[in-house]
């Protein structure tokens, strides 16, 4: 058993696949569904903290020596579309009472983003004003948590870390939009299973 856990945390970790690939599998090798999910969970988010902390300085180190340009052009693309959409909803006045856990003076946190701009072909950063509220952080749960092509830890975590989202809001909405993600594909896989062992009798 302990081959099957491995295999599902080692698949778990690899993006785009990520957690929503690996717990089918796991449910088609008969692993139990409670191994399955922590296993799972845990090689889902093993690779967020490093994300969060990295990512930027990797990309513009990438970019400035081009070193894989077009990958480097393909992440910034997909991790600003989601970007753009979590600093439109710092920008529509969420009521205070719907501040994220947030003293009333740091409702809106400066912060140096990690959006890489190119700019007659060097890269600069820009700053920006990401406003933490409810709502940036109920996109960033849903956004982890609805287990659909193009979103997932991963992902996630790339948006969070562009848009300067600070790591202490950063981690606790991915890490519980990963654990939602992995009971809706728990649910969905051993569901599946069991309806085709009930034809398999």
């Amino acid at each position: 058993m302990f081959k099957k856990i491995l295999w599902v945390f080692l698949i778990s970790i690899v993006p785009v696949v990520e957690l929503r690939g690996a717990i089918p599998v796991g449910a088609a090798s008969g692993l139990p569904f409670y191994w399955n999910f922590l296993a799972a969970v845990a090689g889902n988010m093993l690779p967020v903290p490093f994300i969060l902390l990295f990512v930027p300085a990797v990309l513009g180190f990438m970019k400035r020596h081009r070193i894989f340009p077009r990958l480097c052009d393909f992440i910034e693309r997909k991790g600003m579309r989601g970007v753009a959409k979590l600093q439109a909803k710092s920008r529509e006045g969420t009521p205070a009472s719907e501040i994220a856990s947030l003293p009333p003076e740091t409702d809106t946190l400066p912060t140096e983003s990690a959006a890489l701009v190119r700019n007659d072909g060097q890269v600069k950063q820009e700053k920006k004003m990401i406003k933490v509220t409810f709502g940036v952080c109920l996109g960033l749960f849903a956004f982890v948590a609805v287990p659909l092509p193009g979103t997932g830890a991963w992902t996630g975590a790339l948006v969070a870390s562009l848009c300067g989202l600070p790591k202490r809001y950063a981690l606790p909405t991915i890490f519980l939009g990963v654990l939602c993600a992995g009971v809706i594909m728990t649910l969905a896989s051993y569901g599946v299973v069991a309806a085709f062992s009930v034809f398999a009798k």
